[in-house]
């Protein structure tokens, strides 16, 4: 295995990603993620810049009328709103899910 191959990681398990992982990894979603607040500090266009509340370097982008939606409010109300989501480690980053306003 060359050195290139060390840096595929599992967004799941962290283990180093062959042909070996692929076939036998299986999701077992039992304890895996976590509830985490964030903060909407920016409006960009048709995207809302989030800020993690327990770690202000932690920030994401997603869509702002989606985000709205989710939480049932109007687009206008989005800037400063609070709200916690199901955070879930993926093979391609973090998936978000079960957005609820503080």
């Amino acid at each position: 295995m060359d050195a290139s191959q060390d840096d595929l990681r599992c967004g799941l398990c962290g283990q180093v990603m062959d042909a070996q992982h692929e076939q036998n990894h299986k999701v077992s979603g039992v304890g895996a993620g976590r509830r985490v607040e964030h903060v909407v500090i920016e409006l960009r266009g048709a995207t809302a810049l989030c800020q993690a509340a327990d770690d202000p370097s932690r920030t994401s982008r997603t869509g702002a009328a989606g985000l709205a939606e989710q939480l049932r409010i109007d687009l206008p109300d989005l800037l400063g709103r609070r709200y916690t989501c199901w955070e879930t480690p993926g093979e391609y980053g973090v998936v978000r899910s079960g957005f609820e306003p503080v």
